[in-house]
């Protein structure tokens, strides 16, 4: 199977969110695989449907996520920037990840601010 190179992965259990980020990034050219949840990216991972030079990790409402599973993720596409967007609470249980990711927003956040950092990353 050949893997598929695409801009970014975007992994989004809030389909909201994905939406917004894949419309924003679509627009701007981009070429985005959106999947809801940290899971289902690192199925894609494994089964090398993609191989993205950006990751895009949004843990708002993402059952699946931990940061266990987070790091996981990020170490299956080291050397690659990634942006963790992480949930207004329970901010002692992702802090400890800024230092693997190259953005780390908290939420609330502005989709604006994503998109600046997408472009300044690639």
């Amino acid at each position: 199977m050949t893997t598929r190179r695409k801009d970014i992965l975007l992994s989004s259990a809030d389909w909201q969110s994905r939406t917004l980020l894949l419309a924003e990034l679509q627009e701007l050219g981009y070429e985005v695989m959106a999947v809801p949840g940290v899971k289902y990216a690192i199925k894609a991972a494994l089964k090398g449907l993609v191989d993205p030079p950006l990751l895009i990790i949004d843990v708002y409402g993402d059952k699946s996520a931990t940061p266990d599973k987070v790091r996981g993720l990020l170490t299956l596409f080291r050397h690659r920037p990634a942006i963790l967007l992480t949930p207004a609470f329970d901010q002692t249980r992702w802090q400890f990840l800024q230092g693997d990711v190259a953005r780390y927003f908290r939420r609330p956040i502005r989709i604006g601010d994503v998109i600046e950092a997408v472009q300044e990353l690639l």
